[in-house]
């Protein structure tokens, strides 16, 4: 009896460590792509008033933006639903489109969409009573 009680226990143990890691990760990850698509955001604002921005450099972000997603994306895919990350990797390429297509009044909601998704994923993964029920 006593040691099945000790098994529950370590498995309980290594259940609650595992969601610890993987939703500190989450968080991490959402922070990156909030602060990449933050500045990506301020750009396309920039061009949508007509300032005087460079258009090359906002498709260097969006491209090093995407490749980091990319990366996110293959760890992220280990623990969470694949179809809450294809709905932001469906965001971020109509975002794309739209931006380089220089529709800026499509792409800057597709992009605020984005963000929204994300922190969407990060409140479902968390550790809450709404969650567990």
């Amino acid at each position: 009896m006593q040691k099945e009680i000790i098994i529950v226990l370590i498995i309980i143990v290594i259940i609650i460590a595992t969601h610890v890691l993987t939703q500190n990760y989450t968080k991490s990850c959402v922070k990156e792509m909030n602060i990449k698509l933050s500045e990506i955001d301020e750009y396309a604002r920039r061009l949508e008033k007509e300032e005087e921005t460079d258009k090359e450099e906002l498709a260097n972000k969006i491209e090093r933006m995407q490749q980091e997603w990319r990366k996110m994306n293959r760890n992220l895919a280990f623990y969470i639903e694949h179809d809450e990350l294809e709905k932001v990797n469906t965001s971020l390429t109509l975002m794309k489109g739209y931006l380089e297509m220089e529709d800026y009044s499509q792409g800057v909601p597709e992009l605020e969409n984005c963000i929204y998704i994300l922190y969407h994923i990060q409140d479902k993964q968390s550790l809450k009573i709404i969650n567990l029920f």
